[in-house]
Parts: structure tokens; C-alpha cells; sequence
């Protein structure tokens, strides 16, 4: 184990090594710094003044344990795995052994914390649903003509009207959610809490997939005008649930499963577009045998698809109501906020924990890191309104690095173009397909069913690859599948648009083209989905410090949907202008452009605390896009021109987190530990071990 300092905090005044880049006047509470007093006192005070907790009580004694092991983690976790010995007293604290399990089932097992199960299926609901709003809308593109007067099949004529006017009806919810529905998750989020904006949203994605069901009643002409304005008011609930979602579940999660416990969010949105092209098929299927090839049976086809999302929501406000609000949520803004309720708090981690220490350890270090935060961004919560904390997104350096770093990767979703295959694979496959037999300028079912079965496909591939992120985002880390991932996804993009016959004939149907196309467009969606999947909503959830979490969050997902509507407008003019072959070229110089963006503007966040990822995040970015071009060149004469000798370069960031925890790995170095100059040893004897039943004498 490391040497820890021991150092009260007005000894830090003469040594200003002791916490890189932190003057007296900002330097931030960190417990690595308390030794043995200062700590006892600190956590007293906060568990009898904050907590309700007796002054004499076995509670106070217990948080005073936890706090101990908060400070020196590290070493805990190693005592708790047998793999160093201490005698009793040794240590500040001895565990037992209900204690020492908890610690290793914290850090090994996935799913072990026992109140996550609830708050995991309501954001797994959440998600499908807004997976399952992406199917409809790509299921009910199939039939534009019952919907878009004067629509003729995407790619069968050369008018764009029609075209720009189903681009406009698919792209509303996604320019909604971006413009209206994200911010709006700010006030919703600050008077109801997180589950209040996820309520909020399920109740109006309900309503509007109602109306939007019902549009067939009206004339042709006027079906698009009514369905607009349902899936304008539907996009304000899905700007609600994609802040208010992945926040929830972020806040929820111990650190070491962060990642996996945001992955939910897109796992669950991949699975909802799955299913909802198993029911756009099912309904598509069942309908033509009733009522064949008529206009009623594609009107009652169109409806079954515009409607079925309502069961999801209801499905969501169902385990919504029933899962815990996140702690965070009443540490928000710190002592000055009307809200704060660290009492509340604690009973929720006591319920989302395994075991008591666990839910304390977690408090105190909630407690210190919105201390740091206030210290860090020198915000006065009470007087900040959401025009400040805006402004404070590009003047305060953490907040700016966080904010481009989420932005470029929540971008970079949208330019690898695998949304052209969640919103339009439908009519992307039908332009290949599509031969008019005199059906009214209508593809015909049987293109229609070949169109809803490659969709199918995809949403299936899309889903199954994602499992293997569950674990290894936190492990492998975001950067790393983002850097390996965004080359091979512009190469199989690249391969799809080479896989069209040259010349090829667009008024000819050709299965096999179209099955080579799916293949590739197949192995992109392999590759996407274990990394830039997840990654955007993870980084967008976790990035941004507590005090501006919200308003952080919902900038970069701002990006992520408002792009996302951008593609959606513009995509079935492009492809026919373009042609199937010209738009998946156009992609896949995208999602190059892509990772170039990724590779020299974003840092590793894995494994790290909320207080580490500060560190990270508060580096100078034009010295992380010069270190990042210094790897290049050094990886270029390694193993390029064999210059073996020659050291990789590292990035102050990274060695000044691993000062502050020295169990740190730099993420860009794989398994070489910047710990390994440390030296080896523990706090030593002469600390005063805290046990169960004893805390000594002035805990406060």
C-alpha cells in the first residue's frame, strides 16, 4: 500500500505541494489531507449537526468509522481481500466480517447493491420507451403516403416537397427535445426531483402517442399537420426523460459501476428500438392477412405502429412511482439551498447499499464533495440562477473541459450516421427495394415486410453486441472503446457504400444488394453498440460537478437530440439526391471526422471519483490535444521506425490525480501504474484504531 500524508489543514499553508494547482484561497476539502483529529471532528460534526445522529450514539461512533475508511479506501479494500494483514488496532479501523465482504462485493460484483434493482428497471423502461418512439417513427415512414399528401416512395421521384415535409414531421420531436425538452428538465428536475421529470415525460409521451394513434381519423391532408403537433409535445417528454434518466441512474451507482449502471440507458434504448420493429412487423403482418393491401388495412397499420409506445409508458410511470429518488438530489446547492436534506439523503443510500458503513462512507464523501465543488467553481448556490451556471459552462475551465469532452462524443453519435438506420432503415431499404407496381406510387407489402425484417436485424444486432459494454466501460474504459470502435465503424459504413453494383440501377429491385448493404450496415451497428452507445449519456451524466449537473447534462444531450433532428430532416433528401451508395459514403467520412474529434478532445473518466474526475477535467485542453498529437508521433517512430528506447509522453492531469490517489492508473497507459514510484506501507501503528464500539475521547 501507499504512504499517506498526514497533515491537518492549516499545515497545507506552508506546502504548496501538497495539492497540485489549488492556492490557499481555493483549495478544496480533501479527506486525504485530515489526519486523525481533523477527521473525527469533520464527521462528527456533520453526522450530529446534518444527520440527526446522537452525540453518544453507536451511529456516530460507526460514521466516524466509515469516514476512515473513505480517506483511506484503498487500503480497506485490500484488508477486506486478506491481501495484507494488520493487527487489531493496527489500522484506524477494524473491519468485521459482515464489513470486509461488503467491500469486495462493492468493487467485484455488478448488481450486488441491494435497493439498485428498482431504480434500474425504471430506467431500463425509460429507455426502451425511447427506443421504442424511434421504431414507430421509422415503421410509420414506410407508409408517408397515408400520412404526407402527394408523398411518393423516398427515392421513387425526384420532387422534395414530400420529401422535407416527412422530414420535418420525424425530425420534430428530436429539434423539441433539444430546444425545449432538455431545458425544461432543469426547472422539473429542481422542484420534483429526478423520478418527478421521468413522471413528468412518461405521462406526456403517453398522451401524444395516443393523438398521434388517432390521426388516421382525419382526411390524408390533414393527418401530418395534427401528427406534427403531437410529436412537437412528445419531444418535450423526451428531452425530460433523456436528462433526468441517465442523471438518476449516475447519481444512483457506486463509482466502480457508473458506466455500467448509465449503460442501462442505451442498452435499454437498442432493446426498445428491437422490439419495436418486432412490433411494427407483427402489426404490419397481422393487418395484411385481415384487410390485404388495402388503404384501411395500411391506415389501421399506421395506428397500431403510431400507438404502441403508450405501453411502455405506461409500463415506466408504473416503476417510477416506485423507485427511490437519488440522494444527490438532496445534497443539490450545498447548505445555502432550501433543499438540502442530508438526512433524506442518507436514508435513501441506506436503502440503495448493502450494508450501513457502505451507506455512510458514501455520504461523508457526498458531503465532502459538494464541500469541494463550492471551493472548486467558487459558486454561491443560492444567488446562482440558470443564466449564471449557463454562463459558468464556458468561463470555468472544468466546466468548459466538461462541456466540450461531452459535446464531441454526444456529437460524434450522430455523424457516424447509425441513426440513418434507427430512424430510416426502413425507407433506406424500401429505396433499394423499391419497384412501383402500380400500386399508387405505394411500395408493396412484401418490400415492405423484407424492409421491416432487415430493420428487425439491425435492431437486434444493435442490442446483443451492447451486452459486452456492460461490463468493460468500466474496466476498458470510454476513450479506449471510442478510439478502437470509430475507425472500424467508418471502414464497414465505407463497405456498405462499395457494396452497390457500379452501375447500379435504382429502378431495379436487387436482393442481393440489399443483403450485402445489411451485412455491413450490420457490422457497423456491431461495433457501435458497445461503444458509442453508451458512452455519450454516460459521460454526459458524470461529468459535469453536482452544482451544475443538470444544466450540463442537458447541454451536451441538447447536442446528441438536436443533431439527431438535424439528420432526421435532412436524411430522405439526401438520399435522393445522393442515392443509397452517395449517403452511406457521406457517413463514413463523418464518423472518421468523428474520431479524429474523439481522440484528441476527450480524457478517460473510468473508475474515477467525482472528486478524481474534477482533477482530470480541470487540465489545460490545449495540453491534452498537444499530448494527444506527441502519442502519435511517438507511437509512429516505436513501432513504425522501431525506436524501442523512447518513453511515452504523460500528461500532468494524470499525474497530479495519481498524487491525490496514488492507486491511480493513467488511462492512457493501459496496466503501467503511476503509483509504481510510490512507496509501499501503511499508516502505521501509531494512528488510533477505531472499532466498533470505540471512537475515543473529543470525537467533535
Amino acid at each position: 500500500m501507499v504512504q499517506y500524508r498526514d497533515t491537518e489543514m492549516n499545515e497545507l499553508d506552508g506546502d504548496k505541494k501538497a495539492l497540485p494547482n489549488y492556492s490557499q484561497a481555493n483549495r478544496p476539502a480533501h479527506i486525504t489531507t485530515y489526519n486523525e483529529p481533523t477527521l473525527r471532528r469533520d464527521a462528527a460534526q456533520f453526522a450530529v449537526e446534518y444527520l440527526g445522529i446522537d452525540d453518544n450514539s453507536e451511529d456516530l461512533k460507526n460514521f466516524i468509522r466509515a469516514a476512515f475508511v473513505a480517506r483511506d479506501i484503498d487500503i480497506y479494500y485490500e484488508v477486506a481481500r486478506g491481501n495484507i494483514t494488520r493487527e487489531p488496532g493496527e489500522l484506524d479501523v477494524d473491519l468485521n466480517e459482515d464489513e470486509k465482504e461488503a467491500l469486495c462485493n462493492e468493487k467485484d460484483k455488478l448488481f450486488n447493491e441491494r435497493g439498485i434493482t428498482l431504480v434500474n428497471l425504471a430506467v431500463s423502461l425509460a429507455a426502451m420507451l425511447q427506443g421504442h418512439v424511434q421504431s414507430s417513427i421509422n415503421g410509420a415512414s414506410l407508409y408517408a403516403a397515408r400520412l404526407v399528401p402527394g408523398f411518393d416512395s423516398v427515392g421513387a421521384t425526384g420532387i422534395d416537397q414530400p420529401n422535407w415535409t416527412l422530414g420535418a414531421i420525424n425530425a420534430a420531436p428530436f429539434f423539441t427535445a433539444a430546444a425545449l425538452g432538455c431545458w425544461l428538465a432543469l426547472p422539473v428536475n429542481n422542484l420534483v426531483g429526478r423520478r418527478g421529470g421521468m413522471i413528468v415525460s412518461a405521462v406526456l409521451i403517453f398522451f401524444t402517442s395516443l393523438l398521434a394513434g388517432l390521426t388516421v381519423k382525419l382526411p390524408v391532408e390533414n393527418r401530418w399537420k395534427l401528427l406534427l403537433a403531437a410529436r412537437i409535445l412528445n419531444g418535450i417528454g423526451m428531452g425530460i426523460k433523456a436528462v433526468s434518466t441517465p442523471i438518476l441512474a449516475s447519481e444512483t451507482a457506486i463509482r466502480f459501476w457508473r458506466g455500467s449502471f448509465v449503460l442501462a440507458w442505451q442498452l435499454w434504448v437498442s432493446f426498445g428500438i428491437m422490439i419495436g420493429f418486432v412490433f411494427n412487423l407483427i402489426f404490419a403482418s397481422i393487418v395484411q392477412r385481415v384487410y390485404k393491401d388495402t388503404d384501411t388495412g395500411r391506415d389501421l397499420t399506421v395506428a397500431l405502429i403510431l400507438g404502441a409506445p403508450l405501453i411502455f409508458a405506461v409500463a415506466m410511470l408504473g416503476a417510477v412511482l416506485r423507485c427511490t429518488e437519488s440522494p444527490r438530489y438532496y445534497m443539490r446547492g450545498g447548505q445555502a439551498s432550501k433543499k438540502y436534506n442530508p438526512k433524506k439523503a442518507y436514508e435513501i443510500l441506506h436503502k440503495l447499499r448493502s450494508c450501513k458503513l457502505l451507506a455512510m462512507k458514501d455520504m461523508y464523501l457526498l458531503h465532502k464533495t459538494i464541500e469541494q465543488e463550492i471551493q472548486e467553481i467558487k459558486l454561491g448556490h443560492r444567488e446562482s440562477s440558470v443564466f449564471t451556471k449557463f454562463g459558468q459552462l464556458f468561463t470555468k475551465r472544468r466546466l468548459r473541459n466538461a462541456l466540450v469532452s461531452t459535446s464531441v462524443v454526444n456529437l460524434s453519435q450522430q455523424l457516424c450516421g447509425i441513426n440513418v438506420a434507427a430512424f430510416y432503415s426502413g425507407t433506406f431499404f424500401i429505396s433499394i427495394l423499391y419497384q412501383d407496381n402500380n400500386n399508387n406510387g405505394q411500395p408493396n407489402y412484401h418490400s415492405i415486410e423484407v424492409a421491416m425484417a432487415l430493420s428487425l436485424g439491425f435492431g437486434a444486432v444493435n442490442f446483443f453486441f451492447g451486452l459486452p459494454a456492460i461490463k468493460t466501460i468500466d474496466t476498458l474504459g470510454r476513450r479506449k472503446w471510442l478510439t478502437w470502435t470509430l475507425p472500424l465503424m467508418s471502414f464497414f459504413m465505407f463497405a456498405g457504400a462499395m457494396a452497390f453494383p457500379i452501375p447500379w440501377d435504382m429502378r431495379k429491385t436487387d436482393y442481393n444488394t440489399v443483403r450485402m448493404v445489411a451485412l455491413w450496415l450490420y457490422f457497423h451497428a456491431a461495433v457501435y453498440s458497445p461503444g458509442l452507445g453508451p458512452i455519450p449519456f454516460t459521460l454526459a451524466s458524470e461529468s459535469f460537478p453536482l452544482s451544475h449537473r443538470e444544466i450540463g447534462c442537458a447541454f451536451a444531450i441538447a447536442v446528441n437530440l438536436g443533431f439527431a433532428g438535424l439528420l432526421t430532416l435532412v436524411f430522405p433528401t439526401i438520399n435522393n439526391h445522393l442515392h443509397p451508395s452517395g449517403s452511406l459514403g457521406l457517413f463514413s467520412g463523418l464518423t472518421f471526422v468523428a474520431f479524429i474529434l474523439v481522440y484528441l478532445l476527450v480524457e478517460e473518466t473510468k473508475e474515477l471519483s467525482l472528486e478524481h474526475l474534477s482533477y482530470v477535467l480541470n487540465g489545460s485542453k490545449r495540453k491534452f490535444v498537444e499530448y494527444q498529437v506527441a502519442r502519435v508521433g511517438w507511437f509512429l517512430r516505436r513501432y513504425v521506425m522501431g525506436i524501442r528506447d523512447e518513453e511515452p509522453p504523460e500528461l500532468d492531469n494524470y499525474v497530479e490525480v495519481q498524487q491525490m490517489n496514488p492507486g491511480f492508473r493513467d488511462p492512457e497507459s493501459g496496466d503501467r501504474s503511476l503509483s509504481s514510484r510510490s512507496n509501499e506501507g501503511s499508516r502505521g501503528s501509531s494512528m488510533r484504531s477505531v472499532s466498533p464500539g470505540q471512537t475515543g475521547g473529543n470525537a467533535h
